[in-house]
């Protein structure tokens, strides 16, 4: 009986558990959360990659979510090893990681060729380019699948030439974080506090909250729209910056709000909002806070930091004709000053000449 117990026990825990991880991954979608822990809600395309350009064979692993179009995880590596020639991109993608960590445990990589990858990928995989390999996907189309990565990968390193496999399977974000062994992993949940005594006369420190005093009468969740041309590079931000925002909040509330912006599509997908950031804050990754409207703010988390942000175009061209009009005013004054500074000049030589 006691161990039928613990059995039951260790089952409700692992429930438990699995259901923290689906809320975290849905954004809180209790629906979507249940019938992932269920099985019937795979919201990730793993897609597992291996290349050969002359002398060098890379490989890559990439955890996608079409419905928010944005890369949770990914991982690749560039070495001289043939040995990466060898993983097979048909099998399980769990086999295929851990091939992948083992050459790069046992035969090394090269570290600064990988590092531009990794950048490079993570700067190139915009929403634009998600939106367009989930289609294929969907499609099942295999050979544009590869033709589509062949070319990406290409622009991503430099490297002409390249022969490359592709392969993708569709999974849940439980399997990924429960099983990859190279993706981050979701934040621990705090431990319980425990109840002081007041013996023990415990001084409590006020947390930082950055919405104080602001009158907040929603919090939404959301994300940057990516614009690796013409963003700004996410480490410039600063508070007052108007940047366009993804919100990814499911809830009824949230669509109320992009009902009231007028920012849903014709598919009943949403578009873009603008927001102007009240509070940002960099650690391992950013945390910021926007308004898009009065008490009503959206919390962003970003762990990316190569990436550029695109900015409210409306606010940007406006700010863009000033600049110009505040330069022509600033040409038009030195243009003054030279023909003022050479009217002095030549009234001084001439007054010389007559001496």
């Amino acid at each position: 009986m006691p161990s039928d117990l613990d059995s039951a026990a260790n089952s409700l825990s692992e429930q438990t558990k699995k259901l923290q991880i689906a809320l975290h991954y849905t954004f809180g979608d209790e629906d979507k959360a249940k019938k992932m822990l269920n099985g019937s809600y795979l919201d990730l395309y793993v897609v597992k990659g291996k290349f050969a350009s002359s002398s060098v064979y890379g490989a890559f692993l990439v955890f996608l979510n079409p419905t928010y179009l944005r890369v949770i995880n990914s991982y690749s590596m560039l070495s001289r090893s043939f040995e990466v020639a060898d993983v097979k991109t048909h099998q399980d993608w769990r086999t295929f990681e851990k091939q992948m960590v083992e050459i790069s445990k046992r035969n090394g990589f090269d570290e600064g060729l990988t590092s531009n990858m990794r950048d490079s990928m993570g700067k190139a995989l915009t929403i634009p380019e998600i939106t367009k390999f989930t289609k294929l996907i969907e499609q099942d189309d295999g050979i544009a699948v590869n033709h589509f990565f062949q070319k990406f990968i290409s622009n991503v390193t430099g490297f002409q030439n390249v022969e490359l496999s592709v392969d993708y399977e569709k999974i849940s974000s439980i399997a990924m974080e429960l099983n990859s062994v190279t993706s981050t992993k979701m934040s621990a949940a705090p431990e319980p506090v425990k109840e002081k005594t007041p013996e023990e006369n415990v001084k409590v420190e006020k947390l930082d909250d950055p919405l104080e005093g602001k009158e907040v009468k929603l919090i939404l969740n959301g994300a940057l729209i990516l614009s690796p041309i013409k963003g700004k590079d996410i480490s410039e931000l600063v508070v007052g910056d108007r940047i366009m925002i993804s919100i990814i909040d499911k809830s009824s509330k949230a669509s109320d709000v992009l009902k009231a912006f007028n920012a849903f599509r014709e598919d009943g997908s949403a578009k873009p909002i603008a927001g102007r950031i009240v509070s940002i804050k960099h650690a391992e990754d950013y945390k910021l806070f926007a308004i898009v409207a009065k008490g009503i703010y959206v919390k962003i988390e970003e762990e990316e930091n190569f990436i550029k942000v695109a900015m409210d175009p409306t606010y940007f061209n406006t700010q863009s004709a000033t600049e110009d009009a505040d330069n022509k005013k600033n040409k038009m004054t030195m243009i003054i000053l030279a023909g003022v500074f050479f009217v002095l000049v030549a009234i001084i030589v001439a007054f010389v000449f007559t001496l």
